[in-house]
């Protein structure tokens, strides 16, 4: 990085969105959409879920007869939301650039990544997602198939993903059926890191929310949730903008950078986002009682 706080609004940037992308690899497994247009608070995205077709037969009207491949989609709205810093040229001076650069590039990834798992998982719900099991205080391979069946039973697609609060990702380590096979077991022994379980990738998430049902996690397809992000329109005049995007998913972050009237210097990340709920059939709770 940059030794001199003159580069850092992109420096700063660019930092966030790559520590940030690397904290949200759920991401990857839900309808998104990541638009590249300015946006401000309460802008509303459409966000296309595709669904389960049936192939028909090619009759004497052609292709024009009917819609066979079902598009739908799921309104979210945007909020903005952001992580400020503020230091003085003394506390610059004697600390160093460096030291600021490093520091709020990790406490901005972390509160930024928390803050979008919290509004993704408020939106797993009874009201939103009827289908739910009880895995009681904890979760077994043998639970996880099950509710694999109950997803293929309403044909949701793949691949799948499942998000689980730290209990259930611990009784999944120690579940004899997982760490007993040869090949998986010695990864998750090594790193911890439990991989694709009964066809469905495993994230966990520390600090979810029971949403009072008892929620501790939920497995679903890539239609369950919607998520969008847009990058936010600023003008500060007087103060520097960057923005930086992921290549790999497209979220996009922006900081801004300039001496507030009491003579302090701000930095600020900010992340404009949301999520709604897709296909309500795509997913299903696991709640401890």
């Amino acid at each position: 990085m940059a030794n001199s706080i003159t580069a850092a609004p992109a420096v700063l940037a660019q930092g966030v969105i790559s520590s940030l992308a690397n904290k949200l690899p759920v991401l990857s497994g839900i309808s998104t959409v990541f638009s590249a247009r300015p946006g401000t608070q309460g802008m509303s995205i459409q966000v296309p879920l595709i669904g389960t077709s049936t192939a028909t037969t090619f009759g004497s009207g052609g292709y024009l007869t009917q819609d066979d491949a079902t598009i739908t989609s799921s309104t979210v709205s945007l909020s903005h939301y952001k992580v400020s810093s503020r230091f003085t040229p003394s506390n610059l001076k004697e600390y160093g650039p460096q030291f600021f650069i490093n520091n709020f590039v990790n406490t901005a990834s972390i509160a930024l990544a928390q803050k979008v798992m919290d509004v993704i998982n408020t939106q797993v719900t009874n009201a939103n997602y009827s289908a739910s099991t009880v895995s009681g205080a904890a979760l077994s391979y043998a639970e996880l198939v099950a509710v694999q069946k109950t997803l293929d039973d309403a044909k949701a697609p793949t691949p799948r993903y499942a998000v689980l609060n730290s209990t259930y990702i611990s009784d999944l380590r120690q579940d004899t059926q997982i760490v007993g096979n040869n090949v998986l077991g010695a990864q998750i022994i090594r790193d911890g890191d439990l991989g694709v379980i009964a066809g469905a990738r495993v994230y966990q998430f520390a600090n979810l929310a029971a949403n009072s049902e008892s929620l501790a996690g939920w497995v679903a397809g890539p239609d369950a949730i919607a998520f969008a992000s847009a990058l936010p329109e600023t003008d500060i005049p007087g103060w520097e903008v960057a923005n930086a995007t992921d290549e790999t998913t497209g979220l996009s972050v922006q900081v801004i950078m300039g001496q507030e009237q009491s003579g302090y210097m701000n930095v600020t990340a900010t992340l404009l986002f949301g999520a709604a709920v897709g296909r309500s059939t795509s997913l299903v709770r696991l709640k401890t009682a």
